[in-house]
């Protein structure tokens, strides 16, 4: 941004009326031979190359690693990666296969272990055990 000389203004005036023009969206002037290429790069909406919904360009970002459900996550028990909207019934199963418990043996829902093992003694594989 510079200041523009007082003798100068007519012509620069002039030359903005007729070579630039204010974005309706966002209010940037831009040159006039640049304006369709400038929505379409900065305000045109976009697809979701995962899920293909349409939105602003500016939360896309948001969408593909937050709330689009073709995202991938990963599964809390078995670290599988899987599409989002698949997530909860994958864990529902998942969550019910049983693994030995290392410290007392006792098999344990996986989506029970943390609990189980932080509550865990080791006592009832001693007591069985003998």
């Amino acid at each position: 941004d510079r200041a523009i000389p007082s003798s100068n203004i007519d012509l620069h005036i002039a030359h903005c009326s007729r070579n630039l023009e204010k974005c309706k969206v966002c209010g940037d002037m831009i040159h006039k031979k640049l304006a369709e290429e400038h929505y379409l790069s900065t305000h045109a909406p976009v697809s979701c190359s995962l899920c293909r919904e349409k939105m602003d360009r500016g939360v896309l970002d948001d969408h593909k690693g937050e709330i689009c459900p073709q995202r991938i996550v990963t599964c809390e028990y078995c670290e599988f990666p899987l599409p989002a909207v698949d997530l909860l019934e994958h864990q529902e199963v998942c969550g019910n296969r049983t693994e030995s418990c290392h410290l007392c043996r006792k098999y344990i829902r996986l989506r029970e272990r943390y609990r189980h093992e932080m509550n865990c003694t080791g006592i009832s594989y001693i007591a069985e055990s003998s």
